[in-house]
């Protein structure tokens, strides 16, 4: 038995097959089936149901993979620490929910770039179940995450709250509606929402469930541009982050819509696999960076809520102005 066999084994649990470990490893599959052979004779066990596909480990198989997964880490944190000063180097493959804004990645690539020279970085912006199951395949080392409000993510991840994302609601400018609406005002419009299983549309068919409405949808699509591009053609109703309505080319086509009894925001979480090893510090570094991404968006809808505020009180009192002036020309003619 030696590290090889073991570096084998575990690659081809990860990955499910002998092909991808083979091309993780940068090896031939025939190379990785003696490794893991020679492991198995090692041990006297067969660590491999090898009729299952993806491979799956046997009871041994899942014993061995536990035990090595740590001892594998720690030889690369011996590594890191000797050769590159304690710092994360080789691969850190992670993922951004496509939720927080097709640009929510460029944080996180920046401080990680700037902080990790050595890390070679793989990142994926996707939904969060799509990211949930590269967790779970272990092809991603973490991810930052959006769950509907309340809702915790699997226990067999190491995870961290970080904060909310907030939504607004836009349709096209084009469209006539009154200042304060509810669900049932709207239930009859048709709506934009993501391709894939994601937090704000599993949001919004809850929101028309509880009040037995039947939610409309007009048109599936991920990205947060194209569904902005189909809601100013009134195409349909969207939900979109503060920050993206705010710096988007259609802003002056949109309009948002205030529904009161419908707030949409989410959870956001960052998670990781139990064996960071090494790659803690770069984990440390996406968190960081996704926090202040959310501060970033945090003050933008402050600001959206403010400028949304000024902008109705200058209506109301435009619209005082103009009663006022209508009273006063109707005394004048009177008299």
């Amino acid at each position: 038995m030696n590290l090889f066999d073991l570096e084998s084994f575990v690659a081809v649990v990860d990955s499910g097959s002998v092909m991808a470990a083979a091309a993780r490893l940068h090896l031939t599959q025939s190379a990785v089936t003696r490794r893991v052979q020679s492991l198995e004779d090692a041990l006297g066990v067969s660590l491999l149901d090898r009729q299952m596909r993806p491979l799956q480990p046997t009871r041994a198989g899942q014993t061995t993979y536990d035990l090595a997964k740590p001892i594998l880490a720690n030889v690369i944190n011996l590594k890191a620490t000797v050769v590159h000063n304690d710092e994360p180097s080789g691969e850190f493959c992670f993922g951004v929910v496509r939720g927080l804004g097709d640009l929510a990645i460029l944080d996180p690539v920046k401080a990680l770039r700037t902080q990790f020279p050595h890390l070679h970085l793989h990142a994926y912006v996707q939904g969060t179940k799509t990211l949930l199951e590269r967790l779970h395949n272990k092809t991603i080392d973490a991810a930052a995450l959006l769950f509907s409000q309340g809702t915790e993510p699997p226990t067999n991840l190491i995870t961290e709250y970080l904060g909310k994302q907030s939504g607004i609601v836009v349709a096209s400018h084009a469209l006539t509606y009154p200042g304060e609406l509810t669900l049932q005002d709207i239930s009859t419009e048709s709506w934009i929402v993501n391709a894939e299983d994601c937090g704000t549309r599993r949001s919004l068919e809850d929101a028309f469930s509880r009040r037995n409405l039947d939610l409309r949808i007009a048109i599936e699509a991920d990205g947060k541009d194209f569904q902005l591009s189909m809601a100013s053609r009134g195409l349909g109703l969207a939900v979109i982050p503060p920050q993206v309505y705010q710096t988007s080319p259609y802003r002056d086509q949109l309009q948002v819509l205030h529904i009161s009894d419908f707030s949409p925001a989410q959870d956001v979480w960052i998670a990781h696999s139990k064996y960071a090893g090494h790659q803690e510090k770069a984990v440390e570094c996406l968190r960081n960076a996704v926090l202040q991404y959310l501060r970033r968006m945090e003050e933008a809808a402050q600001v959206f809520e403010e400028h949304s505020a000024f902008a109705n009180a200058e209506e109301e009192i435009s619209d005082g102005i103009g009663s006022s002036t209508l009273v006063e020309a109707g005394c004048g003619a009177s008299v």
